[in-house]
């Protein structure tokens, strides 16, 4: 037999497909031992966000056997949960560019079992608001044939959201057989109401202000707000009389062109003249964040230029129409004690309460028979001189005679906070004389 001589070409090619076969050989053996431990180790790293869904749950990473399903490219990965449902982890971009992961689960018979983010950097009171527990309620009350709801408010996140999940639902529902209309559209949000430009949140704008002139009859104030995509600045004229907008110009556009900037015209700015802090401005339509930048601007230079308290929120109990019985006071920690009573019919509260800088005390006298508040006497005013002490004159607390636990009393104009901690008093003294 002729012995193969090794420096031949043949020779080499021989070797070398052994050496492969080999080579191919070991590697598949490796991947069959080590490719269940990449994928367990993997499903243990989400397991603990997956048992949110399914607490005890054994799991299965189905990914590759449906992720070709995805048209939409938002899956990144799918979970069953035996016996019980699946989970899909999703992604999206909202309102914050950097994006957000979440993850929603669904049961057999097509109940949304779950949802929850996994990582987001939304804006506080913006787009983190489609995280939250009222908007996760609402989700999780849903089933795979219903559409996702938007939010008003975070209208660019919820969107991110609904489309995730609609990705999911196409999956799910094709997985279980459930026929649904994937082009039905869940009821639009009515808009947020309009609020007093004292009232309104702007925390989530950044607002700054700084007064650049003051002749003692106006004053201008350079502001800068965060809007859509960045910060805008603009000058606000205020009359320092009464107290509102002369004028408000733009210095600064960061926004969106085309779009924000519908807010910046001539037209939408003159809104502004003569507005006080107990007025109301509408947003632009389709440029709702570079005006509520505009709002924010105008709100704190007012705010500045009259030394008025902004109070986030505290126009939702007058826009409602509640009493004061249903005012929310937790922040005032109002309380009373008996002071003395006039007769079997009148008893005197002797009453305390946070207003702006400090704890404020009256004497709150309450006709016992009819429930209602015969008078209030301020014993002790710990607010802004000049400012707070204007909701403690005669006239003003005369406006509580006659007030019983579901009468509504506004608040002073400028002295909210103060007023906020009457309301209180007399909403606590009531309560005490009602026996609760």
């Amino acid at each position: 037999m002729k012995k193969l001589n090794q420096d031949s070409a043949l020779y080499k090619a021989g070797l070398l497909g052994i050496l492969c076969a080999v080579c191919g050989l070991l590697l598949s053996v490796a991947n069959a031992i080590t490719a269940p431990v990449i994928a367990e180790n993997a499903l243990a790293t989400i397991k603990a966000s997956l048992e949110e869904i399914y607490p005890g749950a054994t799991f299965n990473d189905v990914t590759e056997k449906y992720i070709a399903q995805d048209e939409t490219g938002l899956i990144d990965g799918i979970y069953e949960a035996e016996g019980k449902g699946y989970i899909f982890t999703l992604h999206g971009v909202g309102y914050n560019s950097n994006g957000f992961t979440f993850m929603v689960g669904f049961d057999n018979d097509g109940a949304i079992s779950g949802y929850t983010a996994l990582e987001q950097q939304e804006t506080s009171g913006i787009g983190a608001r489609a995280f939250e527990q009222e908007y996760s309620d609402q989700i999780k009350s849903l089933t795979s044939s219903d559409p996702i709801p938007l939010l008003s408010g975070a209208t660019l996140t919820s969107t991110a959201v609904q489309k995730g999940i609609d990705a999911a639902k196409a999956i799910f529902n094709d997985l279980q057989g459930i026929s649904y209309d994937p082009n039905a559209q869940a009821a639009t949000p009515e808009p947020a109401k309009a609020q007093p430009l004292a009232n309104e949140d702007y925390s989530a704008t950044g607002v700054t202000v700084e007064e650049v002139s003051n002749d003692g009859k106006t004053a201008v104030y350079h502001c800068t707000a965060k809007g859509f995509e960045g910060t805008n600045e603009a000058d606000v004229t205020v009359d320092l009389e009464s107290g509102t907008i002369v004028s408000i110009a733009v210095t600064a556009f960061n926004d969106t062109p085309g779009v924000g900037d519908t807010a910046t015209t001539d037209a939408e700015l003159a809104r502004y003249s003569g507005k006080g802090l107990n007025d109301m401005i509408d947003s632009t339509t389709g440029a709702s964040m570079t005006s509520r930048s505009l709002r924010a601007m105008a709100a704190n230079a007012l705010s500045l230029a009259t030394g008025t308290e902004l109070t986030p929120g505290a126009g939702d109990a007058a826009a409602s129409g509640s009493g004061i019985g249903s005012e929310d006071f937790s922040d005032r920690e109002a309380g009373c004690i008996v002071y003395t009573n006039l007769d079997e019919t009148a008893f005197v509260y002797d009453c305390k309460a946070t207003g702006y800088q400090g704890v404020n005390k009256a004497y709150v006298t309450v006709d016992t028979t009819t429930g209602t508040v015969k008078s209030i006497e301020v014993t002790e005013f710990n607010d802004t001189p000049g400012v707070g002490d204007t909701a403690t004159t005669a006239q003003e607390l005369a406006r509580y005679e006659g007030a019983t636990l579901e009468s509504s009393v506004d608040a002073t104009a400028g002295a909210s906070m103060t007023s906020a901690s009457i309301r209180a008093m007399a909403a606590a003294a009531l309560n005490m004389a009602a026996g609760k």
